[in-house]
């Protein structure tokens, strides 16, 4: 369903990066001519949004805009976050000296009013950006120090407030590596065999603990298969990181398939491992035979999520897999193999631990091919238009004249095609091979202009392709159905497992914004990083 035009679908609508439509929905919302603090506020966060878009003089001009806007909602209501703004973005128009002047000012307010009713984090935070516009970088880190002290895994305010320093910085030609000690912890991906003796692994968890402590690892992402999964699984949790998991079956599917086979006592460590997850996410439902893009799908939304997140907190993500002491460097499991080679193939660190398999468990390498010929790892676009399903016959009309055969016409002429294109009721429905190519591709549709923004879902899901006529069926279609009917217009707005692939794939061109749930998958809007 559309978005109702309130200051939250707003804020919501600029953070995913549909600034056009944010505005539009300012306007729908009749908040242009209000004078309340709340609306001044979004309208200046608008304004900034627009400005981070333009160079030169232009760019100042709206800086200076927005601060104004920012300083009428704090003559409102004096609060820390909207008098905050009215300094940075001061310096951001070329006003250093004021901004230098609105910040001491601000710096001992901070100082000495005890019933500003903030969080002690945003306190010390908000302290600190008015240090460092100042031109205390000492102090500036010092209250840096108070806000983390104040709420160590607050990871995702952090994050936000580096952002905001580093722009400080930059507008003043500086260094910024000082901030880099205060970056969230690394996120980790994490793989490896099933044929780990469950009874002999003191000497492997050592190995695997130095890692963790080696590399400040906060947050890992992988399955829990039996062996060495589990292992990691446990280590992290034994260090106090957060743990999420990423099946590619139900819970009691990947238990026949991957865990009680190997033993009873992989069931217990694995039903424990669950029950302290952060979160789980399940990338298919097939409770069937084996299915080796099963696998494969799980391991790149995994792999994608680990990177996803150190992108959003400004972080690292680096991997961790433990091979068997067979065949080359990667061993002879193949999906580990797979993984090792995706993740050094984008340029990112790895650990790899040799371990002994145990002769009961066979190497994937030596068996024979499985799962279904006619089932492919597809990368989907939903495309069309809000509100068309809505509209009278004499409305629609008018619609196929102003919008589906212009789009129709736009998507013939595009020079990548998919490989399959479809119809689908008042859409179309495009599928790819991989999530750079259907991003590529949705990112080259926004550079075409059509009377109303054009809506673009994705989902990266298994799917049975059809031949002779192509057809795609399955849940993953119809799951980027229901995802379709809330995606937001003038964005790419994709399912956690297309973004999560994404950011695997290409990393650093990307930015991905949550922009709320659907059928239990998460949502992020897409833009260029």
């Amino acid at each position: 369903m559309p978005m109702k035009p309130t200051l939250p679908a707003i804020i919501t609508a600029a953070r995913a990066g549909a600034l056009d439509h944010a505005e539009h929905l300012f306007k729908a919302g009749g908040f242009e001519s209000r004078e309340e603090s709340s609306t001044l506020a979004v309208k200046g966060r608008l304004r900034k949004d627009r400005a981070l878009r333009l160079t030169g003089e232009e760019r100042r001009a709206m800086m200076a805009e927005a601060a104004a806007l920012y300083e009428r909602a704090d003559a409102l209501l004096p609060q820390p976050y909207t008098r905050i703004n009215v300094a940075t973005l001061r310096l951001l128009s070329g006003d250093d000296a004021g901004a230098r002047e609105l910040a001491a000012s601000i710096a001992d307010w901070l100082e000495n009013d005890r019933e500003l009713a903030e969080t002690p984090f945003y306190l010390a935070a908000t302290r600190a950006e008015a240090l460092l516009l100042v031109g205390d970088a000492a102090g500036a880190r010092a209250a840096l120090i108070a806000a983390l002290e104040a709420s160590p895994d607050n990871h995702e305010d952090m994050a936000s407030t580096l952002r905001q320093l580093r722009l400080i910085v930059a507008a003043r030609g500086e260094e910024a590596d000082w901030l880099d000690e205060f970056r969230p912890p690394r996120s980790l991906h994490f793989a490896g065999h099933m044929g780990v003796d469950a009874r002999n692994v003191a000497a492997l968890a050592d190995r695997i603990d130095a890692v963790l402590e080696e590399e400040a690892i906060g947050l890992g992402f992988g399955a829990l298969a039996a062996g060495a999964d589990i292992l990691i699984a446990e280590r992290l949790l034994a260090r106090g990181a957060e743990l999420h998991v990423v099946l590619p079956l139900t819970p009691d599917a990947f238990v026949a398939q991957s865990i009680r086979p190997y033993g009873a006592e992989w069931e217990t460590r694995f039903r424990a491992c669950l029950d302290a997850a952060e979160s789980l996410v399940t990338t298919a439902t097939d409770t069937g035979a084996y299915e080796p893009l099963a696998t494969a799908l799980a391991s790149d939304v995994a792999m994608g999520c680990a990177v996803l997140h150190a992108s959003m907190m400004g972080s690292e993500a680096v991997q961790l897999t433990i091979v068997d002491d067979e065949g080359g460097e990667l061993g002879k499991g193949r999906a580990t193999a797979r993984d090792a080679t995706r993740w050094q193939d984008a340029g990112r660190r790895s650990h790899h631990l040799r371990w002994p398999r145990v002769e009961s468990v066979q190497a994937s390498a030596t068996k024979p091919p499985e799962g279904r010929p006619d089932r492919r790892l597809a990368a989907m676009l939903q495309i069309g238009f809000a509100g068309l399903d809505d509209l009278d016959e004499a409305s629609f009309e008018k619609a196929a004249d102003e919008l589906l055969y212009p789009l129709r016409d736009v998507l013939a002429a595009m020079e990548a095609q998919p490989a399959v294109m479809l119809s689908c009721g008042n859409t179309r429905l495009a599928a790819f091979g991989t999530p750079e190519a259907a991003w590529e591709f949705a990112r080259e549709l926004q550079s075409h202009r059509f009377k109303a923004p054009v809506t673009i879902a994705g989902h990266y899901a298994l799917a049975h392709w059809f031949e002779e006529p192509a057809a795609l069926a399955g849940r993953g279609v119809a799951d980027l159905a229901r995802l379709a009917a809330q995606a937001l217009p003038g964005v790419v707005t994709v399912s956690e497992p297309f973004a999560s692939a994404l950011f695997l794939a290409a990393p650093g061109v990307v930015y991905a914004e949550a922009v709320g749930e659907c059928e239990g998958l998460t949502l992020f809007a897409l833009r260029d990083g």
